[in-house]
């Protein structure tokens, strides 16, 4: 297929650089300019509970080394091999697992590069600018696809473009773009096996074969994607969802809606709580019992019975996950959402209308605009 990712944040940078392999790819910005520029989105996922170096996490040295060109278990092409870094919690880590290079383009460009079959939404479809909305009608794809699972948003996008037929996508990764000024990694690769990878052509290919090449400021991403583990979790119109799985195979997993939308009901208040804590992950375990009653009326709300949900089960998932994930999440979690505050509070405002009792979701709503005043 070819795909187009609308927005060059992390999600749409690591989700391309998922699904190069398989597919004709690129990312689509309308701070692109006229020339295509590239994004280098370093893969994090070798687990290395030996290895004695204790680096930092976000420590911007890195060590010279020779890419693989034959990719690991799942068909990654091997790419720049960074430092490894501690996650602090007894395991290490490599910075760089793969390299992808992705291409960043505007809408211009990709409108000359003939029909898209996806396109994939990283912003709200409410949020689209009009100029946006114009060039993806332009475009007509067969397929959009939201990332959002704000309540309703799968509506609104198919009735923003009504020629195309839309479906949910559940990302299935973690991914992070650093601010301006995070020190960043050199990128070394060595090898193409697109030769046409800098005559012109839009899409990506593979490894670069670029040595020593930075990535721009402000657009350094890192992502985590579980091996063997689907893409985005896909949720839709049953007709929609078969076509899709028809053409994207392993990189995405057919699920009923509930399992799209009902985990943001049970993980987004303590996200929300996290940012009223200013993304203190420490202050989050120790002020559990609010997002866990706003978590159980949320559900309610999407489920219509009661399903109680504990402050002590969390802390106990959140220890979990400091220990499973190889990033430092602690970190991660704080920066990450604090950059999708609206979203959050969107999320939990629609379960509040929506409920008979909603106390403590309200409660995290007002101590999330207190954060504006």
């Amino acid at each position: 297929m070819k795909v187009l990712f609308q927005g060059a944040g992390a999600i749409g940078i690591a989700g391309a650089a998922l699904f190069t392999d398989d597919h004709e790819v690129a990312v689509v910005s309308r701070a692109a300019g006229p020339h295509r520029r590239a994004s280098f989105p370093r893969r994090v996922s070798v687990f290395d509970p030996t290895h004695s170096r204790k680096v930092g996490v976000g420590d911007g040295s890195c060590r010279e080394g020779r890419g693989r060109a034959g990719g690991s278990s799942e068909g990654e092409i091997g790419g720049a091999e960074g430092g490894r870094a501690s996650t602090g919690n007894g395991w290490s880590v490599t910075r760089v697992a793969a390299t992808r290079r992705v291409v960043i383009t505007d809408w211009a460009a990709a409108a000359a590069h003939g029909r898209w079959d996806l396109i994939v939404l990283t912003t709200r479809p409410d949020d689209l600018d009009a100029e946006v909305v114009s060039a993806i009608r332009d475009i007509s794809p067969a397929f959009i696809a939201t990332t959002s699972q704000v309540e309703r948003d799968l509506e609104r996008a198919q009735a923003v473009f009504p020629g195309s037929r839309a479906v949910i996508f559940g990302p299935a990764f973690l991914s992070e773009r650093l601010d301006p000024g995070a020190p960043a990694e050199v990128v070394h690769a060595e090898g193409s096996r697109a030769g046409e990878a800098d005559g012109g052509v839009l899409t990506t290919g593979g490894l670069d074969g670029v040595v020593g090449r930075r990535a721009e400021p402000g657009r350094e991403v890192t992502f985590w994607a579980p091996a063997g583990a689907p893409r985005f979790f896909l949720a839709g119109p049953s007709t929609v969802v078969r076509a899709l799985v028809s053409r994207l195979g392993r990189l995405v997993l057919p699920v009923p809606m509930e399992v799209v939308i009902l985990p943001p009901t049970v993980f987004i208040p303590f996200v929300a709580e996290l940012s009223v804590r200013e993304g203190s992950w420490a202050a989050l375990k120790s002020h559990l019992d609010r997002p866990a009653k706003a978590a159980s009326e949320a559900v309610r709300t999407r489920l219509g019975v009661q399903v109680p949900v504990f402050g002590s089960a969390a802390y106990f998932v959140l220890e979990a996950v400091e220990r499973i994930v190889p990033i430092d999440v602690t970190s991660y979690a704080g920066r990450h959402f604090n950059r999708h505050v609206g979203q959050t509070r969107d999320m939990l405002a629609g379960w509040a209308e929506t409920a008979d009792s909603a106390h403590a979701l309200r409660e995290l709503v007002a101590a999330l605009d207190a954060l504006d005043d």
